[in-house]
């Protein structure tokens, strides 16, 4: 999770997105590992991690027709990153495809509407990442909860 001045520049972002298109809202994130079949093995994988606050490089803003992609900001893969998400997946054992982003709106819309958010929207260079959460998630955004954080 981004680092409070990050997260609220970011959240601010989704809100107004959600709140425009009928999306749902959720917090600023990057999701370093998924898919988790067991909260106490994630909640021991996420206390070893060796880790200082990361700063991350922003590399402009992509899009996917996938729901979970549909605009996000993409993160520049950087070595502790790489390092958590290796150190999640010795403990965990899932294949998740590591493809660092910090998602801006959950909504299948046109291309042609990507186009015009994306070229109203400014992102920072960088952003600050100050913890690893555990969230227990669901295909419904709104019952999405915290149930683990590690400061960095």
């Amino acid at each position: 999770m981004p680092e409070s001045g990050d997260a609220k520049y970011y959240d601010k972002i989704i809100s107004s997105l959600a709140k425009k298109y009928t999306a749902p809202k959720f917090a600023a994130h990057l999701t370093i590992y998924s898919k988790i079949s067991s909260i106490s093995e994630a909640k021991k994988a996420v206390s070893a991690i060796k880790s200082k606050k990361i700063r991350v490089k922003t590399l402009g803003i992509g899009e996917s027709d996938y729901l979970w992609k549909t605009l996000f900001v993409k993160i520049k893969k950087d070595r502790q990153l790489v390092k958590i998400h290796q150190s999640l997946h010795d403990y965990l054992k899932n294949d998740y495809e590591f493809a660092p982003h910090l998602s801006l709106i959950y909504k299948k819309i046109n291309a042609q509407t990507k186009r015009e958010i994306r070229s109203g929207l400014k992102i920072k260079k960088s952003i600050l990442f100050d913890s690893v959460v555990i969230i227990r998630s669901s295909r419904t955004v709104k019952n999405w909860r915290v149930v683990y954080r590690k400061k960095l």
